[in-house]
């Protein structure tokens, strides 16, 4: 069985980003660069049309686990106007195919990619 494996090229400069943010969350740089190096990742996968399953802490503390996509198509049929919804500005949006829905929560909540 031969698996195809598509590389992930990082932009250093979002994962420096990212991990910013976490850090102004009191943070230690180790874990901020690796939640940094995830929504990186998150995103890439996303936005090459994969659907991946991932999770994250709610505001209310619990883990909501998503399975979601930013494939183009699927972008096209949920943007209503301009873009994404303002109330998801600052925040990692994506497309929640459970709901058909824009969904977003902020980076540094970030838990894992389970796929």
């Amino acid at each position: 069985m031969q698996v195809n494996m598509k590389a992930i090229q990082f932009n250093s400069a979002n994962v420096v980003k990212s991990a910013v943010k976490c850090m102004g969350f009191e943070m230690d740089a180790a874990t901020s660069i690796s939640k940094g190096m995830m929504i990186e990742t998150l995103k890439r996968r996303m936005m090459r049309g994969e659907v991946v399953r991932f999770c994250y802490q709610k505001l209310d503390g619990s883990t909501r686990y998503a399975v979601g996509t930013l494939q183009l198509d699927a972008v096209k049929a949920n943007v209503a106007g301009t873009g994404i919804p303002k109330r998801f500005y600052g925040m990692f949006a994506y497309i929640d195919l459970q709901k058909m829905a824009w969904r977003g929560f902020k980076e540094e909540r970030i838990i894992g990619i389970l796929d």
